[in-house]
């Protein structure tokens, strides 16, 4: 048995998002959901983030080729949102590490 990388979690994320096409499960909404309101910004936020972003756009990919126009933008919109919200959190995480550095910020 090996331990996951950080590339197996991202591809899981994004296999089991664009399965969900058309009839998405419980346990995967409320994850989805607690990712996306999620406001911290930790590493594991920042990889969470990129990943269900990532995922979010198969999603929206899979929902387009079904024709379901309508479900791919809003799963194309959320997962840009995420994108941002990866962005946000990797300045904050800079921001911590030059104040945790003693480096002067301007």
């Amino acid at each position: 048995m090996t331990i996951p990388t950080l590339a197996d979690y991202m591809q899981f994320v994004e296999g089991r998002m664009e399965a969900a096409c058309g009839d998405m499960d419980a346990e995967l909404a409320q994850s989805l959901s607690d990712v996306f309101t999620c406001t911290a910004a930790t590493e594991i936020d920042l990889f969470n983030f990129i990943a269900y972003g990532q995922g979010c756009h198969a999603l929206a990919e899979a929902c387009r080729q079904r024709g379901d126009h309508t479900s791919a933008g809003l799963y194309h919109a959320m997962g840009q949102d995420l994108l941002s919200k990866a962005a946000d959190a990797l300045g904050d995480l800079m921001a911590i590490g030059i104040q945790q550095a003693g480096m002067v910020r301007h």
